[in-house]
């Protein structure tokens, strides 16, 4: 039997990676198994409860088509199959029989991996927060239309800084640890 649920806009571009991926987890506990993510939707297949372990990565901006290819080739060596893509964002699954599956078992490649994602939220952050104010400093009359726009943008840039500041605890968290070690 298969399962849809409605896939938010707001994930492509608001999305904590950690919630995302216990949710997922979760609904294969419940016996719902994610096979694909398409036309806005998670595409869920009822299976053995807890069958999959299910990760996200977020790839580098700079990978080639080939390495790319490589590093899924290498996913496949250790049983892990890649189960939806949507822009740099990886959805991965390992049976569970296999034991823990960690994409990042070291702290410098999870310091990495989190510096990624939070490079791209606070420039984002940077990118609506300037935007919205730029009109304050124009020093000319703006409309409510011109208000309501600017609000909008700086909200949009205080939910980026907010996905950004808990990554950022982690990366010190993890800084911090890799001290004591």
């Amino acid at each position: 039997m298969i399962k849809k649920v409605k896939r938010s806009v707001f994930k492509d571009f608001f999305i904590n990676i950690e919630k995302e991926e216990a949710w997922i987890n979760n609904m294969c506990k419940q016996g719902y198994a994610l096979q694909e993510i398409t036309d806005g939707y998670y595409v869920f297949e009822t299976s053995t409860p807890s069958k999959y372990i299910y990760r996200i990565e977020f790839l580098k901006q700079d990978v080639f088509q080939k390495e790319k290819d490589d590093y899924l080739a290498l996913m496949k060596e250790f049983s892990v199959d890649q189960v939806a893509s949507i822009k740099r964002w990886h959805y991965f699954r390992r049976d569970a029989s296999l034991g823990e599956f960690k994409i990042y078992s070291d702290i410098d490649s999870q310091i990495e991996h989190y510096q990624r994602i939070n490079f791209i939220w606070y420039i984002m952050a940077i990118i609506f927060i300037s935007s919205g104010l730029s009109q304050v400093f124009l020093f000319r009359d703006i409309h409510t239309f011109e208000v309501i726009l600017n609000a909008v943008l700086v909200i949009i840039g205080i939910f980026f800084l907010i996905l950004g500041f808990p990554l950022t605890k982690k990366i010190y968290a993890l800084k911090k640890r890799k001290k004591l070690f």
